[in-house]
């Protein structure tokens, strides 16, 4: 009979299901973890084909052998084996010369062994089947076609890919072997153990085996008696001179190791008199062991060493004396040490410490430790709902795995750094991977605005000794600024699944924060000395994000803070770059196309512009298809009642203030609904997209508290036009370059829009910028322009030419005005591949992007200039680490801006980084071009350093300067630095102290540096 035969190979029977050809049989070994095995016939007259990218090929003991990558692909008409990589042995019984083996195959036939690993598919009409790993043997007379595109004739046996293949290969053939058994005479110091035939009793699973070794090379001394004192009879062995025990089958352990320089060992009495090195014996027999001198216990992940121990292999249980504990924590990637006096072992994974210290330092005496009278250590089980993370199945059983972490509870706990104690409490309960220190931060600096500052973090669950579920994080912020004041505060985050009963994950931050301010402001500049309006400051803010059923989205949010200054003043990083402060609640819901939202939102913060929504309702319907397709239809629908209102002028006459002059107080009604129509066409390789858009909106007051509504039409077409070309054989090393592709985007649009409104009719109730760049524009009138705004800088008007309100869904649908224009816009991208030769990726060698606006009504819509916003940037990945970047931005008509930078940064992960670049703003009276510099170096394995500087060259002006250096330690992180701010005159010293405990225990922005991400 012609045909194929494929064979999943397995070392047990589980039958699982037909898998492959006309009659598969799958089965699993070990599970999806360890792959699927089995057998399979099959009757068809096709060849075999097999297909990969890149392949390996030569011969190994009669055998072909290929090692492939890269699309691998096995077709034998009927069925289809898919994987990244794959080993084959190839055995052709044609050039056999082996008579038997020809007349066994019943004519020419080929014998294929396959390994198969990383996203292994089988596919057929029937069913796919998806493993991590798999090993089939298939033979077949119909013959085998290979089409490999890059071929070596070398030979891999030293792969990594063709060791795994060789063992699962062996495992699938091994067979089952014969145990023995050692057999010592009582004699001392023996010459040497003999070998004796052991009862197979694989196939209890009640058995303990007790294997007696040397410690070294020297022989140990043996002494045995039996003791007839107890019922049964006990034996009892004295062995002297460094012994190592090793007791196989506890249960979830597996083999416990014990070595000591003396041990006496108590047993039941066997049916042999000698001393038995070798033994297996049922796990309800007692056995028990007391150690002296140097010994080592090792049971697990767990590691104990003692003076002097006593351990009963029945009950699992022992007790040891001058001990130290090490069990290894995953999430710290460390092991935490447990020192006591005592040390019992209760069960098998739980222990009691008496006059005990913890730590996860690993020198002798730490530096930082929590000392107790008593320390529990156990293992406690984690609820899989509580928190985002998935709970782990069994690829075997497919049940949920019990998840459990260690757990360390303690009694008055004294927390000492060095030998100063630092914290107090009765009673701590916590997982191991906490480290159990209190103490998140603390630094002392001092400059000029603050004076000497003390700031401090702590762990309020440790504080206050609170057994907080893992996903819940409450800390307690302790300062005291000299030329300031003291603060305190408190912060936190949680995040879980199904709160108050509704399905979903949530999240969530909060804080709230006082200070007792007795001090000025310094915020920079002619902002130097401002007086609070009081001196009661701080801040309250929290923050939740929810999912819930039928993909609705919540968020909510409170933000407030005691006065304008405060967040700049002493958050700035935050004030510049951070999200607003606001209090509202959002819901949201996607639908295919579709999406609604829901919004309320009201003011706290009566010095920041803000729109109160009482509520607000949005619809957004996008690319919705039309007549089979040829149109689409994008829509928003807005309805909400609004309250606008205008920021209150600051009370310090010396804080520059002037209203901006599209913010009014109005209240009422907002309407709104825009609807365009999209044409999409396809004029050879060109993609043509004309489209129409319509809008009507109404607003119940206007600046003049009267009612106001507007009419929008646009039309236009828009299109773009791809083109690329391949050049596959241009190679550098040099330049990292294997293979090149280069793809150009030509992009044009024009389009004519009529209002019925003029801009500066309709007051601003959405805003369209961050309250930090609002407060900017406050004083730019002043100190900038006489004030007096050009109209070259007025924001609404540039938003306009922008083109923020060319798309539908524009969050801010006010910024509409008359205007024509065309756009038009290259993108050139270089590509080359890079990795590994099997999974090469794609990626951007050069980036090169410029564009413009032409306006045919310059005088009304650019200020008479016909073009205007060219821009452009350019980016050149120069190796894996180093980066060339640069963008610029330019307008042609008088005072017009003129924005450009450039940079070239390289980083090396653990090694550091620097970074230089310049950077120019120009307009009008505003002039600067700022050159900056940074680095971060790891000058050893000891110390980090890190520096900063900036200097304006056409103010010729220093802009400010910081340096750190890092000492790296075991236990802490420990920063000195120094800074110094021209524009608030003010230079500062710091030094920071912060814990370190394992790969996962620090946040510091240095943790590229230690090797943590």
């Amino acid at each position: 009979m012609s045909g194929t035969t494929t064979q999943l190979i397995s070392p047990n029977t589980t039958t699982l299901g037909v898998v492959l050809g006309a009659a598969i049989v799958l089965v699993i070994a070990g599970g999806a973890a360890r792959g699927a095995e089995g057998t399979a016939e099959r009757s068809n007259d096709a060849p075999i084909r097999v297909e990969a990218d890149f392949g390996e090929d030569w011969n190994a003991d009669g055998e072909r052998v290929l090692l492939l990558r890269g699309h691998c692909r096995i077709d034998d008409g009927t069925s289809i084996l898919t994987a990244r990589q794959m080993v084959i042995w190839h055995t052709d019984s044609r050039s056999s010369t082996n008579a038997t083996i020809r007349a066994l195959a019943g004519g020419p036939t080929d014998q294929l062994t396959v390994y198969l690993e990383d996203e292994v598919r089988l596919d057929r009409a029937d069913r796919s089947i998806s493993e991590p790993l798999m090993l089939i043997n298939v033979r077949t007379r119909a013959g085998v076609k290979y089409r490999v595109r890059q071929v070596a004739r070398v030979e891999g046996s030293h792969d990594p890919l063709f060791a795994r293949a060789m063992r699962r290969r062996r495992l699938s053939s091994r067979q089952t072997l014969q145990p023995t058994q050692l057999a010592v005479t009582r004699t001392a110091a023996q010459s040497g153990p003999a070998m004796q035939p052991m009862p197979d009793n694989s196939a209890s699973t009640e058995l303990r085996r007790i294997r007696i070794f040397p410690r070294d090379a020297t022989h140990f001394f043996l002494e045995s008696q039996e003791s007839k004192q107890t019922t049964p009879p006990e034996q009892i062995w004295v062995i002297k001179g460094g012994v190592n025990l090793l007791i196989d089958g506890i249960e979830e352990i597996g083999t416990v190791d014990l070595s000591a320089d003396r041990m006496v060992i108590w047993t039941r009495t066997g049916n042999r008199e000698e001393f038995q090195s070798e033994t297996l014996q049922t796990r309800d027999t007692p056995f028990q062991v007391y150690m002296e001198g140097n010994i080592v216990i090792r049971q697990g992940d767990n590691q104990l060493r003692a003076s002097r121990a006593f351990y009963d292999a029945r009950e699992d249980r022992s007790l040891m004396l001058n001990a130290e504990l090490k069990s290894f924590v995953p999430q710290l990637q460390t092991k935490l040490r447990i020192r006591a006096e005592r040390i019992r072992q209760l069960s098998q994974k739980s222990f009691h410490a008496q006059n005990a210290w913890t730590s996860a330092s690993q020198f002798g005496k730490p530096g930082y430790r929590l000392q107790a009278s008593d320390v529990f250590l156990e293992y406690r089980s984690t609820n899989p709902w509580i928190g985002l993370q998935q709970p782990a199945i069994d690829p075997q059983t497919g049940s949920v795995m019990e998840n459990t972490v260690p757990w360390i509870t303690s009694l008055n706990n004294r927390f000492l750094v060095e030998d100063t104690p630092v914290l107090i409490t009765p009673h701590l309960s916590m997982p191991a991977d906490d480290p159990n220190i209190p103490l998140r931060r603390a630094s002392v600096s001092r400059d000029n605005v603050y004076g000497t500052q003390i700031r401090t973090t702590w762990d309020l669950s440790k504080v206050l000794g609170l057994n907080l579920p893992r996903n819940i994080e409450w800390n307690l912020d302790a300062d005291y600024l000299s030329k300031r004041g003291p603060g305190a505060g408190t912060s936190g985050r949680y995040q879980g699944n199904d709160l108050w009963g509704l399905p979903g994950t949530h999240t969530g931050t909060g804080l709230l924060y006082y200070l007792h301010d007795t001090g000025q402001d310094n915020l920079g500049l002619d902002r130097r000395d401002l007086q609070p309006e009081n001196s009661s400051r701080g801040r309250a803010r929290w923050e939740h994000r929810q999912n819930l059923p039928l993909n609705v989205q919540l968020f909510g949010e409170i933000g407030y803070l005691s006065d304008r200054n405060y967040l700049e003043q002493f958050h700035e990083e935050e004030f510049d770059e951070a999200k607003d402060n606001e209090t509202l609640l959002y819901l949201k819901q996607d639908m295919d196309n579709w999406s609604w939202t829901a919004l309320g939102r009201v003011r706290l913060n009566d010095f920041e512009y803000n729109t109160e929504w009482l509520p607000r309702a949005d619809l957004y319907g996008l690319s919705e298809p039309l007549l089979g397709g040829s149109l689409t239809w994008t829509s928003h629908t807005s309805a909400g009642l609004a309250r606008l209102r205008e920021a209150q002028s600051p009370s310090d006459p010396n804080d520059l203030f002037t209203p901006l002059p599209f913010y009014t107080d109005a209240n009422g009604a907002v309407l709104m609904s825009r609807h365009q129509l999209d044409m999409p066409l396809h004029v050879g390789p060109v993609n043509l997209v004309p489209f129409v858009m319509g809008e009507a909106a109404y607003w119940s007051e206007d600046f003049n508290q009267d009612p106001i509504n507007r009419v929008v039409g646009r039309a236009g077409v828009r299109g773009s036009l791809l083109l690329w070309r391949v050049f596959p054989y241009v190679q550098s090393r040099i330049l990292n370059l294997n293979g090149l592709a280069h793809k150009v985007l030509l992009r044009g649009e024009y389009s004519a829009t009529d209002s019925s409104r003029d801009l500066n009719t309709i007051p601003q109730f959405n805003e369209f910028d961050d309250n930090s760049q609002e407060r900017f524009r406050e004083r730019l009138l002043v100190n900038s322009f006489g004030g007096v705004l050009p109209a070259q800088f007025e924001p609404r008007f540039y938003a306009v030419r922008s083109g923020s309100d060319r798309w539908v869904t524009a969050p801010y649908h006010e910024l509409v005005d008359d205007q024509q224009v065309v756009r038009f816009s290259m993108r050139h991208r270089l590509q080359t591949k890079i990795g590994p030769p099997d999974r090469p990726r794609v990626r951007d060698w050069m980036v090169l992007e410029a564009g413009a606006s032409f306006f045919p009504n310059a005088d009304r819509d650019n200020f008479s200039e016909d073009f205007g916003l060219i821009y452009g940037s350019y980016n050149w990945n120069l190796g894996q680490r180093t980066r060339l970047v640069s963008s610029a931005l330019w307008d042609t008509f008088d005072d017009g801006q003129h924005l450009w930078n450039a940079g070239l940064m390289s980083q090396r992960t653990t090694r550091g980084s620097v970074y230089l670049g310049i950077r120019q703003i120009e307009g009008g009276v505003l002039q600067s071009r700022i050159l900056t510099a940074s680095y971060s170096y790891a000058m050893s394995p000891k110390w980090i350093s890190t520096f900063g500087t900036a200097y304006d060259l056409a103010e010729e002006q220093n802009r400010g300067q910081s340096v750190t250096f890092t000492r790296v330690g075991a236990d802490f992180l420990f920063h000195f630095g120094a800074s110094y701010d021209q524009s608030k005159d003010n230079a500062g010293i710091a030094i920071a102290v912060e814990p370190r405990f394992g790969p996962s225990g620090s946040s510091t922005q240095l943790s590229s540096l230690l090797g943590l991400q």
